[in-house]
């Protein structure tokens, strides 16, 4: 249990998913001081976390189009 966390601790860690965090606290921070609209916030956060979520389904499913 206690590796299980560790792990997953070490994943969180990785450079895709601090430029994905970093980039979503970034936006929300533009879209609460209104520099930019709430709509394009969202569309925004909706991009970076599809190319995320599916990014990382396809590597570790092991499909690759090479």
């Amino acid at each position: 249990m206690k590796e299980k966390l560790i792990n997953a601790l070490v994943s969180l860690l990785k450079v895709k998913s601090i430029i994905t965090l970093l980039s979503f606290g970034a936006f929300f921070y533009l879209s609460v001081t209104e520099k930019i609209n709430v709509d394009n916030f969202m569309l925004i956060l909706g991009m970076i976390a599809t190319y995320f979520f599916n990014k990382d389904t396809n590597t570790k499913g092991g499909v690759n189009n090479e």
